[in-house]
């Protein structure tokens, strides 16, 4: 989003001019006030309107007060990220992905209201480095929805992160907490696999099988250990080897 460049001027030329010289020059500095109050009222008001599509959604209020956790991904704070939607790309805005509804929510500009950005507009988006994306149909395809992308190549490669409340196991204790699921799919000519393990991906790269074998020995990579990352680079690799 685009600054209000004069707005900071202001503020820098008045922490560096002497109070002395201020109280001298009172009608002209009460005239550059005024100027300056009028161009930051301006590009304020431009800002804002270039920013209408962005705040345009419904009020979101988070559910779940007194459950244990957050629904939200990676933190309950807000994270900066990039969105792009209804077609225009908006940088460094604070946002949580409420893995729960499955939903982008966003502060409006006053910072006092929180909007659930609408599904349908919102392609992608990127928050504190990862990178969702909007899956609507395909073969296989469980239900439509945001899923984080981890390779996209010859073969794309996604994870589908969501958290849902639960009661706890002890009959004794009534509380609830959310908790975190995460299921892996490899999209291959337009089907989509669900994989478990090393088995099942090579399982779906079969004809480049005997490769991958050698690649995932000399990476060390391990589904178990780190299924995103096991995923990502043997897609990417196959990518490369098949290209």
């Amino acid at each position: 989003m685009k600054q209000a460049p004069v707005v900071l001027f202001f503020i820098g030329f008045c922490g560096a001019t002497p109070l002395c010289t201020c109280s001298q020059n009172l009608p002209a500095d009460s005239v550059f006030l005024q100027q300056a109050v009028a161009a930051a009222s301006r590009a304020y008001k431009k800002e804002i309107a270039e920013n209408l599509h962005l705040y345009n959604g419904s009020e979101y209020l988070r559910q779940g007060h007194g459950v244990k956790g957050f629904p939200f991904f990676q933190s309950a704070e807000l994270l900066k990220g990039d969105v792009f939607y209804d077609g225009n790309l908006y940088h460094d805005i604070g946002m949580q992905y409420d893995l729960e509804e499955d939903n982008l929510v966003i502060s409006d500009y006053s910072g006092n209201v929180f909007i659930r950005l609408v599904k349908e507009k919102l392609p992608w988006f990127m928050i504190d480095g990862h990178r969702f994306v909007l899956l609507t149909e395909g073969t296989g395809l469980p239900l439509a929805g945001f899923y984080e992308q981890l390779h996209a190549g010859v073969v794309n490669a996604y994870v589908k992160r969501q958290k849902k409340m639960a009661l706890s196991v002890n009959a004794s204790d009534n509380d609830a907490s959310y908790l975190m699921s995460n299921t892996w799919y490899i999209e291959k000519q337009g089907v989509f696999f669900v994989v478990t393990g090393e088995r099942a991906v090579l399982s779906v790269l079969n004809d480049k099988k005997d490769l991958l074998k050698k690649y995932i020995r000399s990476a060390r990579l391990s589904f178990k250990k780190d299924p995103d990352r096991f995923i990502a680079r043997v897609t990417d690799y196959y990518t490369q080897i098949k290209n």
